[in-house]
């Protein structure tokens, strides 16, 4: 009993820090940037829980394509 219950994720933790409405702007975003030629996306990030200095815009792209089984490697060249 004790396995299947560390098996299941948390209910009330959003994936990769990003809520729903997040979410449904960046699919959005790439959406048309993947079936538009020569459309640029015009992309601003929202406030995200990470240390000053991170390029948040970005980790927020990669954060949204990545699935729970994938392993994102963020490294500071600060």
């Amino acid at each position: 009993m004790a396995e299947s219950q560390e098996a299941l994720p948390e209910a009330a933790y959003n994936f990769a820090y990003l809520d729903e409405q997040t979410k449904r702007m960046i699919r959005r975003a790439l959406l048309k940037a993947v079936a538009i030629p020569g459309y640029q996306v015009p992309f601003a990030s929202r406030e995200m829980p990470m240390p000053y200095g991170w390029g948040t815009g970005g980790v927020q792209v990669t954060a949204a394509v990545i699935g729970p089984d994938d392993v994102l490697k963020v490294i500071d060249q600060g």
